[in-house]
Parts: structure tokens; sequence; C-alpha cells
């Protein structure tokens, strides 16, 4: 009977009883058939998108909170870069305060909400998956390249998605505040949807520009410091790799944020188009032979007055967040 058994694929009951149970084919985590080494293998990958689900909220949440302390800042630094012959920030604030007193200071608050809830969503929530994709982390910490490349690329997805936001910000702060509803209403009907998207390539480079070095120097400084034990995982060490980071990325992206915060502000013709530059490279050329390097670094401490402090928040309560969270 053996060669029968052998070729027809008829088993003896002995046989049948010594076979393994075959393995079937799950389609997920909750089917009753699963064997505990496929349970054993979705799990992981379940925690892992439940960790990106609660970053993504926490990289949201946190910027938002942070942003209603330092909008007045973002006005002061607005108002500083349109301004051919700015003042000091102080002064800049003063002069608000008392043209347009507390609402002037906080214009565009609603806007300036939106836009780091929306932003960070992608710009800081996208940066630990990217990661994820381009380094093991059982090789150990992630090199400084792969930590750059996963924050460029999560700064430009982000001023891709949010750039209508970007704009109707900038123009209220400039303008003295607004409706949000109303900034959204009057850019389509003026410019049209393409005219919604205008300074997109600027703002993406600059937004890659701003969070490659940050949060490159933000992770790895904080990494570095509490493996060292000179400080432990804790706000304190979270301020000061904040401030570090801060400072990495608007030395880099200051000419690029000058640059947008003008294209942004021109006048518009009745073609659409702007009527002071033809584009960033053109108003960059402008911008150098008018008033020399230093124009591209025009308002460079009260950005970085407004960055400091609102990466600290931003960061001492993502930090938090995350770990109420379980992230």
């Amino acid at each position: 009977t053996f060669p029968l058994q052998l070729y027809s694929g008829v088993r003896s009951d002995r046989q049948l009883m010594a076979m393994p149970p075959r393995r079937r084919v799950s389609f997920g985590p909750h089917d009753e058939h699963d064997t505990e080494e496929s349970k054993q293998e979705v799990l992981p990958r379940q925690g892992a998108q439940q960790s990106y689900a609660r970053g993504f909220m926490a990289s949201s949440l946190a910027p938002a909170l942070a942003a209603i302390f330092t909008n007045p800042v973002e006005v002061g630094k607005v108002r500083q870069q349109l301004d051919k012959q700015p003042a000091s920030l102080v002064a800049t604030l003063r002069h608000v305060w008392q043209s347009h007193g507390l609402a002037g200071l906080q214009a565009g608050l609603q806007i300036s909400v939106l836009r780091e809830a929306s932003k960070s969503f992608f710009r800081i929530g996208c940066f630990t998956p990217i990661l994820d994709q381009l380094h093991d982390a059982a090789q150990g910490p992630a090199p400084l390249y792969k930590r750059m490349a996963a924050g460029m690329s999560s700064g430009a997805i982000a001023a891709l998605v949010c750039n209508p936001i970007e704009l109707v910000k900038t123009r209220q702060q400039a303008a003295g505040g607004g409706a949000v509803l109303d900034g959204f209403r009057q850019l389509h009907a003026a410019e049209g949807l393409v005219g919604m998207w205008r300074g997109t390539a600027v703002s993406m480079c600059r937004s890659a520009m701003v969070t490659g070095p940050h949060l490159t120097t933000y992770t790895a400084l904080k990494e570095a410091v509490a493996a060292r034990g000179w400080l432990a995982d804790a706000p304190p060490l979270h301020m000061l790799a904040s401030l570090a980071g801060a400072f990495a990325g608007v030395c880099c992206n200051q000419p690029l944020d000058v640059v947008r915060n003008r294209l942004y502000n021109q006048p518009i013709g009745p073609d659409g188009q702007g009527t002071l530059y033809a584009g960033a490279v053109d108003c960059a050329k402008q911008l150098l032979r008018s008033e020399g390097p230093l124009g591209l670094y025009r308002g460079f401490s009260s950005h970085y007055l407004r960055v400091g402090p609102h990466y600290v928040l931003t960061f001492t309560f993502l930090e938090q967040i995350k770990k109420a969270l379980g992230a």
C-alpha cells in the first residue's frame, strides 16, 4: 500500500494524526483560526500603527497650544520682514499695541492655530514613520543623513498640503487680522484655486530647510545627551534640544522665509500674477541688489525669538502628550 499512499495522496489514519496542522491564510488579526505565530506577526504592526496614530495626534495638538503664546512675536516678525527699514522687535510690537491693541498682537491667531495644528500634523507626525522606513532601529541610532532626509521630506509634504493656510495666515498677520473663512473666500475669489498654492515651491523648500535641520538636531542631541547620562529624558532636556534645533532651522531657512513672505504679500495684477517679482529667484536677486546679503536675514532675531520659545513649548507639550497617550 505504500506506493499507493505515496502517489495517490491517500494517507492512513496514523499518518494523518502524525501530520502537523496546516497553516491557513489569515486576512486579519481577529480571525478565530489565526495561529499564534501569525498573531505575533500582526501585533507588532498593529502596535506601530497605533503608536504612529498617537504621534500624529500629539504632533497636531502640541504646536496648536504653543501658537497661542507665541503668535504676537510672529506678528512682529512678519511686520519686520515686510518693512524695508524695520524697527526693533520691541518697537514693532509697541507700535502694533498702540495702533490695534491686543487684537493686533494676536492678529491671525485663529489661522495660526489652524496652521500649526494642520502643518505640524505632517511636519512632525510624518518624521518617525518616514525615518522607520529609512532605518532599522535594530541597527542602532539613525545616522544624521537619514534623519535629515526624513525631516526634509516631512517638511516638504506639510508645506505642499497646507500652503493655502500659510498664505492666508501671512496676509492676515500683515494686514492686522481677519476672519479665517473670509480669508479663504477672498483668496479663492481673487486668485482662484491656482492662486491658493502660490509660492508652493519656495514654501516647500523653506519647510524642508527648517524641518530637516531642526528635527535632526533635536532628536540627535536629545538621544546623545540622554545616552551619556548628562540629563534625564525630561522637560529640561527637551527645552535644551528644542532651542538648539530651532537655531539650526532658522539659520538654514531664514533667506527662504524672507523671500516667501515678500512673494505672499506682493500686489496681484489683473492677470493673477505678482506685480513686483517674477518668482522666488527674481525676488532673491532684487533683495540682494537693493538690501545686500543681510536683507535675506532680515528679522532673524525676531524669527528666532518666536521660533525658539515656540519649539520649547511645542516639544515640551509634545513629549508630555505622547507620554500620556502612550505613543
